[in-house]
């Protein structure tokens, strides 16, 4: 029997895997002028050096995920739980802007349209890998068939 290929699937992991790789990058090596310009130039007050050292945090993670989904696209049949993961955490991150949007004063920075856009794309992004995720087979012997 042929086992399947998941090219699309590791397809969609790679772009994934490299744009985290380039925001990771991005991240770690911002000055404040370049984060100024990145979000749409907000208050400078705003920009303090603990959310700059937060920001370079979060640029290592961008890239430890990274390497998960560069992993997770070379053999997605052993790494499963990689791709579930990435795909409940966008459904998180879906989430959490819009309780952001409703509780902190973020409306006054970013229009609302943006941030429900960009969590329903979130949304289409995670339904998309958990369709194309590999299904789990039954067990099966090892020897004679």
């Amino acid at each position: 029997m042929s086992q399947p290929s998941y090219r699309v699937l590791r397809v969609v992991l790679g772009f994934l895997s490299l744009f985290l790789a380039i925001g990771g990058v991005l991240m770690i090596f911002s000055s404040k002028l370049f984060i100024m310009r990145v979000f749409m130039h907000p208050p400078e007050f705003e920009i303090s050096t603990l959310f700059l050292a937060a920001l370079k945090e979060m640029g290592g993670l961008a890239l430890m995920i990274s390497v998960m989904l560069c992993f997770a696209a070379r053999d997605p049949e052993r790494n499963v739980s990689i791709i579930d993961a990435v795909s409940m955490g966008l459904c998180i991150l879906a989430i959490t802007p819009l309780i952001s949007l409703y509780t902190l004063d973020v409306g006054s920075l970013y229009a609302g349209q943006l941030i429900w856009g960009r969590s329903f794309v979130r949304l289409a992004l995670a339904g998309i890998l958990y369709y194309l995720r590999p299904r789990r087979t039954g067990w099966k012997p090892v020897g004679n068939s």
